[in-house]
């Protein structure tokens, strides 16, 4: 396993739509090994294979207890998983605001609007259909990373003005963090 650069906005890769994985091979098994330790060593809750520079419908996460919340029965508030080609089937008409940041956009975070509860559909590792009913912040990770995948940037849910006040400083930051 090895630590993957982490693309930083702004960056074309981040608001490129990420392409379908057809075939679950050796190769994308050790990129997601990768990711999930450059997501433990950035100290991430999720982490989609855009942000890593690969444009695959790929993320992990890992929603430790601390961030539980209890939610309806049924539902998981925690876990650690790789969802590949997921696709969210259902999503609650309550919504929630909380602050959310993203190792893509470092040293930010602001407070998003998403829904509050929904069931996503994808594929494992081991190539087998998954269906889950998400609630809390194990949600709001799913929507964040699904984001990824089609070339949203959490920052994009905001107002225009603090949508580009928000691009703005995360240009000074990426040169900064290219010195």
């Amino acid at each position: 396993m090895s630590k993957l650069p982490i693309v930083i906005a702004p960056d074309e890769r981040l608001t490129t739509r990420a392409s379908e994985v057809i075939d679950i091979t050796d190769k994308i098994k050790e990129l997601v090994n990768d990711m999930f330790e450059t997501m433990y060593y950035a100290e991430g809750l999720g982490l989609a294979a855009v942000q890593v520079g690969v444009l695959k419908r790929i993320f992990i996460m890992d929603v430790q207890p601390e961030k539980a919340e209890d939610g309806p029965a049924g539902y998981e508030s925690t876990g650690k998983f790789c969802m590949i080609n997921p696709e969210i089937t259902e999503l609650s008409g309550e919504q929630v605001i909380l602050k959310e940041g993203c190792l893509s956009i470092p040293e930010q975070s602001h407070e998003i609007k998403r829904p509050k509860y929904l069931t996503v559909k994808y594929k494992n590792l081991n190539n087998e259909e998954q269906t889950l009913k998400a609630s809390g912040w194990l949600a709001r990770c799913i929507q964040h990373e699904l984001d990824h995948l089609n070339g949203i940037l959490y920052v994009r849910h905001l107002s225009k003005l603090k949508y580009d006040m928000a691009m703005k400083k995360a240009q000074k930051v990426k040169r900064h963090y290219e010195q």
